[in-house]
């Protein structure tokens, strides 16, 4: 191999390793039971960030049961986790269909200026 084939095998890799859970799911469902589990130990295990991606890997690749609990984690994320969660209304809409619910819409969110200046806090 040459030099620059071991240059962009760290790239192929990280695109590989991104698309494997889409892979996963779509090729055997045991395994896409297995990696929602997984998600749902994340969950109750407070990796909520952790748990969100692994929801919404699933839900993209056509997952219902993912798909449902990554649209309850985006439309609940300020309220229960204290953040907006990303996402595109595109995904919105594909998991709302897969969940059978309506398809929300995304809002901006204006959040205020802190009261103090955050150099005073740190005193």
């Amino acid at each position: 191999m040459s030099a620059t084939a071991f240059k962009c095998l760290p790239i192929v890799l990280l695109v590989l390793g991104c698309h494997t859970p889409a892979a996963f799911a779509q090729s055997k469902p045991g395994v896409a039971e297995s990696l929602h589990a997984n998600a749902v130990t994340s969950f109750r295990q407070a990796r909520f960030p952790e748990a969100y991606g692994r929801f919404i890997s699933l839900a993209d690749a056509g997952h219902a049961p993912s798909a449902e609990l990554a649209l309850w984690m985006y439309l609940n994320g300020p309220s229960l986790f204290g953040r907006d969660w990303d996402s595109t209304q595109d995904q919105l809409a594909a998991w709302a269909q897969l969940a059978g619910q309506p398809t929300p819409t995304m809002v901006a969110r204006v959040y205020p200026k802190a009261l103090v200046p955050v150099a005073s806090r740190t005193r």
